[in-house]
């Protein structure tokens, strides 16, 4: 597996060299807009309303909403100043925590952290210092261009970083109302222990595989078979250019098509790998025959 960075973990004057993997994907079915009547992707405009034209990148800024509709208008070196000067790959330990006092609301995305270097000296000791005393690492992380919390713990040989929200980033429960409730009944209250009892079990994450995505997989497929397939127009060439739909590529036709888009005045480059047989015999057919020189008499 490819990392995504390489850096260090740094506590106090100790910096051990570690790489940064990530730990999940996103296996979501994802679906385009498609233009129902030919099938086409729908291309995303970004145009100005009040200026009633597209706009090109180098014309878009961001703008921080101060008040409804009123924005602070930000350029690139503003905020690459706030951003801070530092490259990603950086784990500075704050603290060392009990994970257990960590909810799980915290949590939103999870890295595996490997050693990095020649040497795991460092990486190892660290990894059995936490076994030992049972703590994980409070961390400040950057990723690309923001730092966040984390929490460093062993898992395995590696590390596990769980990124962490921020305080004011969780929605307090007490802002939710609740109705009165009645206090359950011994009845009710034993009848629900013992359906907690029946359904108890070890957690085993594979016995419950995604079945949304297995019906869109399934149905997509029937729709396959069936050929209730929506073909963009917009990109044929490239599809039949890629072998795509099984169709069959004629070589010689991409190859004269290429010559049709070369640019006129581009300079002819000898070839320096020797011809195949067939192509040297059919110039040498071309050529025009020498006429035999006459003997002077």
């Amino acid at each position: 597996m490819r990392a995504m960075w390489s850096g260090e973990i740094a506590f106090g004057l100790v910096t051990i060299p570690a790489k940064l993997y990530s730990a999940t994907k996103d296996l979501t079915p994802s679906f385009h807009q498609l233009h129902t009547e030919c099938g086409s992707r729908i291309s995303m405009v970004r145009r100005c309303p009040k200026c009633n034209r597209d706009i090109e990148w180098g014309e878009i800024g961001k703008g921080y909403e101060v008040s409804k509709g009123e924005y602070a208008l930000f350029s690139k070196e503003e905020l690459a100043k706030m951003e801070g000067d530092e490259s990603p790959g950086g784990i500075d330990i704050v603290e060392f925590i009990d994970p257990e006092d960590v909810d799980n609301v915290y949590f939103s995305k999870s890295y595996w952290v490997g050693p990095g270097g020649k040497s795991a000296r460092g990486f190892s000791l660290l990894r059995e210092a936490l076994v030992s005393t049972k703590r994980a690492a409070l961390c400040k992380v950057r990723i690309r261009t923001r730092t966040q919390l984390a929490m460093l713990r062993p898992r395995g040989n590696l590390f596990a970083l769980d990124m962490l929200r921020f305080a004011d980033e969780i929605v307090p429960g007490d802002e939710i109302v609740l109705p009165d409730v009645k206090e359950p009944s011994e009845r009710e209250l034993q009848l629900a222990l013992n359906l907690v009892e029946q359904l108890n079990g070890d957690f085993d994450v594979k016995k419950h595989p995604d079945e949304y995505r297995a019906a869109v997989e399934a149905a997509a497929a029937e729709k396959v078979e069936r050929d209730e397939v929506a073909r963009d127009a917009g990109g044929a060439e490239e599809r039949a250019a890629a072998g795509v739909g099984g169709k069959v590529i004629d070589l010689a036709d991409l190859l004269a098509r290429s010559l049709r888009v070369a640019p006129a005045n581009a300079p002819a480059k000898p070839l320096k790998k020797t011809e195949p047989q067939e192509v040297a015999e059919e110039k040498e057919e071309k050529k025009p025959k020498k006429k035999a020189a006459g003997k002077r008499g």
